[in-house]
């Protein structure tokens, strides 16, 4: 099964724009032209010969950057906006999946794929990956387990989250083990899509008239 398939991406892409974040050497970005799509962009940080080889055979535009400088702020929106193998290799994975959703216009769709820790617990949890604790490699950081990166897609806002390709390990060990899992979910410009961590501060604990504040139930001073 191709990793176009496994991720659960549409069948076809005619008439609507994609990037891929973190493209490697560009294979889902060439899938994406040949299904269809009108506009592909592959970004990533770092380039490769089989990147190169890439691009001389498909028309695809490839951006080399980090999506979180400030540079990454003038891309343009995309129906749909697809990672895989990122997420863990950033310090700050909310900041990241936040800049995933600046990328994507409203009705489009998010694909998610990672690293996921499968273990004792059903609690929201990321493992932290200190040095080269894992797989040998100082840029692996975290590892979320299925709770947890749902809650932080819900988090930046997307809606209709669906996991479209679960780990093939049991959903919880005595240890914790690592696998793989790919999340979608869908931009939408509603309330409910909306962080309540991202909404004005609460009036009763910090209103504009000074000195009215009060964190007490019921807001009694």
């Amino acid at each position: 099964m191709s990793q176009w398939t496994s991720h659960g991406l549409p069948e076809r892409m005619d008439g609507l724009s994609f990037v891929d974040v973190g493209c490697w050497e560009g294979d889902i970005c060439a899938e994406a032209v040949a299904r269809g799509a009108a506009s592909v962009l592959g970004i990533d940080y770092c380039t490769s010969p089989d990147l190169e080889r890439t691009l001389s055979t498909s028309s695809f535009d490839f951006i080399q950057l980090d999506l979180l400088s400030e540079k990454a702020l003038q891309l343009p929106e995309f129906d749909i906006v697809h990672s895989a193998g990122v997420l863990y290799h950033v310090e700050n994975p909310l900041s990241f999946l936040y800049r995933l959703r600046k990328l994507c216009r409203f009705g489009g769709s998010i694909y998610v794929e990672t690293t996921v820790a499968i273990g004792p617990t059903q609690e929201p949890v990321m493992l932290f990956h200190p040095r080269d604790s894992f797989d040998a490699n100082p840029s692996n950081w975290w590892s979320p387990n299925e709770p947890c990166l749902i809650a932080m897609i819900e988090e930046v806002g997307l809606l209709d989250i669906e996991v479209t390709s679960r780990p093939e390990c049991p959903s919880e060990t005595k240890d914790f083990t690592m696998s793989r899992i790919c999340v979608r979910g869908r931009v939408a410009n509603t309330p409910t899509s909306i962080s309540q961590k991202m909404l004005p501060r609460r009036p009763s604990y910090m209103p504009i008239a000074a000195g009215k504040g009060s964190r007490r139930p019921g807001g009694q001073p």
